[in-house]
């Protein structure tokens, strides 16, 4: 580590204007990827759910053909904007000296213990969102307590945009229907939104890794409540969850390319490819739900949120910083 960056660490370069933060950078592109995933027709009632676009349940399945075609042809218009439009060389610090080691000598970005455990971490994140996001409907309709019969009453329930909200299942008790959990979806996604901006708010302010560690534990003791079956608790920690998980991708990239100067574009692209996590551990969630119930399987992010949380606290030592990175919108080299 140099001298000069004992005092404070900062992500630098001029990718998106002049002497721009990295980790802030990241929080801002990300942020826009999160607004995009919530009106996009992945997790998003409101596209082809039962509003928004006056998409119901019926909707034909031309007619979703013909909305998922739009949506494509919009993706390949952008990607080949992307691909024309200038893009600055990025600029990283230097701060393991990899770029001026010689071919003989030169490290490997394996050899930095925040970079490898960052793929880490990134893989077991996006495993537990991936999972909490894949089974949240059936956590709605399988594990929510009884609702009181007076919900079901005329004018709660039966009528408007609540019609079809209560349904009897087949226990006999009075639950959420998969309509009603579809629409209580985007009341996580808009939780996730809300945590991702006060998080960046938060980042400017305190070092990246100990928000990260903090949320992390935050979101791992969530899921211990959820995998206790608290009733009503338990429902409101899987909402809170989504608020906690909302700034991990963008710190957990940034602390993990932090000083490495021009190999930052190949651990980027290591990091990145992490997210395979998302099609491997949400099977392995599903089998414990399988041989047990649902909000036993939360056992399994819990694991997760843990090592993330393991990593955020333990980065300074990983990455030898002798102070905190703050991800921020001022400042530069």
């Amino acid at each position: 580590m140099t001298e000069g960056s004992h005092a404070k660490y900062k992500f630098t370069h001029n990718l998106i204007g002049a002497h721009r933060a990295e980790g802030s950078r990241i929080e801002r592109v990300v942020a826009v990827v999160a607004k995009r995933e919530k009106f996009s027709g992945a997790h998003n009632p409101f596209l082809l759910g039962d509003f928004g676009l006056g998409v119901t349940n019926d909707f034909s399945v031309r007619q979703r053909f013909v909305w998922l075609v739009a949506i494509g042809v919009i993706v390949i218009i952008l990607a080949i904007v992307f691909f024309f439009a200038p893009m600055p060389n990025i600029e990283m610090e230097d701060d393991y000296h990899i770029d001026e080691s010689t071919p003989d000598t030169r490290q490997s970005i394996w050899s930095r213990p925040h970079f490898w455990m960052a793929v880490l971490a990134q893989f077991l994140y996006v495993a537990a969102q991936a999972g909490i996001f894949s089974f949240f409907i059936n956590y709605m309709t399988s594990q929510v307590p009884p609702v009181p019969a007076s919900w079901q009453a005329h004018g709660v329930s039966n009528t408007g945009f609540f019609s079809g909200w209560i349904e009897t299942h087949p226990s006999g008790a009075l639950g959420f229907s998969n309509k009603a959990a579809s629409n209580l979806a985007s009341l996580g996604f808009l939780c996730f939104l809300i945590g991702r901006f006060t998080g960046s708010a938060i980042l400017k302010k305190f070092a990246a890794h100990k928000v990260l560690g903090w949320y992390s534990a935050a979101t791992v003791a969530l899921c211990l409540v959820i995998f206790a079956k608290l009733g009503w608790v338990s429902v409101i920690c899987v909402f809170l969850t989504y608020f906690f998980m909302s700034i991990m991708f963008p710190t957990i990239f940034a602390l993990g390319i932090f000083g490495l100067g021009q190999s930052a574009k190949k651990a980027s692209s290591f990091i990145v490819m992490a997210i395979m996590g998302g099609a491997i551990l949400p099977k392995v969630m599903g089998a414990v739900a399988d041989r047990y119930d649902l909000s036993r399987g939360f056992i399994v992010p819990t694991l997760c949120f843990a090592f993330v949380a393991f990593y955020g606290f333990m980065w300074p030592r990983l990455s030898k910083a002798e102070g905190g990175v703050t991800v921020s919108t001022s400042g530069g080299h």
